[in-house]
C-alpha cells in the first residue's frame, strides 16, 4: 500500500490537534493519509491505553485517513534508537509515503523531540537495501515538521479554512483527555476549561500571517521548491509576513 502521506505523532492525538486540519484538507483533495502513532499514550493521567485506542480510530475517520496504527515504543520514555528505527523504517516502507509529518525535533516534550529525531534519524537508512528490516528500500520526498509546545518560525503555513472545524471534530473525539464537567478525573494541561479555545487561538494566529481565518505552521530543513509562484500566489492576498511584523516590532522596542 502507498499513501500520499503518512502524519507520524508521539502519542494518540497528538497529529490530530497539531496537523489535522492539513490530514483533512488533503484527504479531501484525494490525497490518502495514513497516521501512526508511536506510543498508546499508556502514561497519560486520564483514560487509558484502550480508551484512546478506541478513540484515535474514530478520530482518524473523522480526518478521512485510510489507516492508523498505534506502536507500543514507550509513552514517557521514547527513545531514538536501534530498534524504535528499525520500527518506524519499516513502517514508512510498508505505506511509502510521499510526505511524512511529524513533531519538531527541538520540542519541549521528551517524546516529541524523540519522534522528531527518529524520524530525522531514519531517512537515509530507510532507503539502504542491506538495512535490517522489513520492507523494500524506499525514501519519501520530504519530512514537514510541525509544531506543538516549542515555538519556531515557520517554513509555510497551510491555509486550512473550510478544515478547521472537521479536525476540532476529530480532537473532541479524545474525550478521555479534556475537560468535561463533573469528571472525577484528575486535572492536566489539557484538560483545561479553555484548552480547546486556545488550540483555535493559535489556529487563527497562524492563519492571520498568510491572510486566512485559520492556518497550522511547518518548518522544513531544505528550502521550500516551488515550481510557479504567480500560480501559488494567485490564491492570496497580499499580507505582511511574521518576520516583517517581527522585525517592526523589534525595531519599535529598541527605539
Amino acid at each position: 500500500m502507498a499513501v500520499d502521506v503518512l502524519a507520524i505523532g508521539a502519542h494518540p492525538d497528538d497529529v490530530d490537534m497539531i496537523c489535522g486540519g492539513t490530514l483533512a484538507k488533503l484527504a479531501a483533495r484525494g490525497k490518502s493519509v495514513a497516521i501512526l502513532d508511536l506510543t498508546r499514550g499508556e502514561m497519560g493521567t486520564r483514560g487509558s491505553p484502550e480508551i484512546r485506542a478506541e478513540e484515535a480510530q474514530a478520530a482518524a475517520k473523522v480526518l478521512g485517513a485510510k489507516e492508523r496504527t498505534i506502536l507500543d515504543l514507550g509513552d514517557g520514555r521514547l527513545e531514538n534508537n536501534a530498534e524504535n528505527r528499525r520500527h518506524i523504517i519499516e513502517a514508512i516502507r510498508r505505506v511509502r509515503p510521499t510526505l511524512i509529518l511529524t513533531h519538531y525535533w527541538d520540542d519541549l516534550h521528551a517524546d516529541h523531540a524523540a519522534a522528531g529525531h527518529l524520524v530525522r534519524a531514519v531517512m537515509y537508512p530507510v532507503g539502504f537495501a542491506k538495512y535490517p528490516a522489513e520492507g523494500e528500500p524506499y525514501r519519501p520526498h520530504e519530512v514537514l515538521f510541525f509544531m506543538a509546545h516549542t515555538p519556531f518560525e515557520p517554513s509555510f503555513v497551510v491555509d486550512i479554512d473550510g478544515f478547521h472545524g472537521q479536525k476540532m471534530e476529530a480532537v473532541r473525539c479524545f474525550a478521555s483527555q479534556f475537560h468535561q464537567e463533573g469528571s472525577n478525573e484528575p486535572p492536566t494541561g489539557i484538560a483545561q476549561p479553555g484548552f480547546i479555545q486556545a488550540l483555535e487561538s493559535r489556529a487563527r494566529y497562524f492563519g492571520g500571517l498568510i491572510g486566512r481565518e485559520f492556518g497550522e505552521p511547518f518548518v522544513v530543513t531544505r528550502m521550500v521548491p516551488v515550481i510557479d509562484p504567480v500560480d501559488h500566489y494567485k490564491q492570496f492576498p497580499k499580507v505582511y509576513s511574521s518576520r516583517t511584523w517581527l522585525d517592526h516590532d523589534r525595531g519599535a522596542t529598541e527605539g
